[in-house]
């Protein structure tokens, strides 16, 4: 909703109206991920990502999606949460076509917009 890194949530009901629930108590480092397609799907949905976070901690991943249940929608750009940690060492993103990407590390809070290379996958490249 505000775009400072902490998530927050819209919940509607049939025939009720909706309620923003907002989480204005986060304090650590987030990294947002938005996957732009070109030869997939424009709005990526099956990419997959993973950041791998300064300092040796696990890398979490994240899939593009649209919803998962009844009436729902998920936010299409990819929200890390990092924590104390304030970089990340690489980025790598598959994309529905099969070929991948590495990106190098950039800054805790902010949104990255990665696009999908223009020029066909290889096999070499998968």
């Amino acid at each position: 909703y505000d775009g400072d890194g902490d998530l927050d949530v819209l919940v509607t009901t049939n025939n009720g109206p909706a309620r923003l629930l907002r989480n204005s108590a986060g304090k650590n480092n987030w990294l947002r991920i938005r996957a732009v397609g070109t030869i997939s799907n424009r709005d990526a949905i099956g990419t997959f990502v993973r950041v791998t976070p300064a300092g040796g901690r696990p890398s979490p991943w994240a899939l593009v999606k649209t919803g998962s249940s009844y009436c729902s929608q998920s936010e299409l750009p990819l929200t890390f949460g990092l924590g104390s940690v304030d970089r990340v060492d690489k980025i790598e993103v598959k994309w529905p076509n099969g070929r991948t990407q590495t990106l190098p590390g950039t800054r805790a809070n902010q949104t990255v917009t990665v696009e999908e290379p223009r020029t066909p996958a290889t096999s070499a490249s998968r």
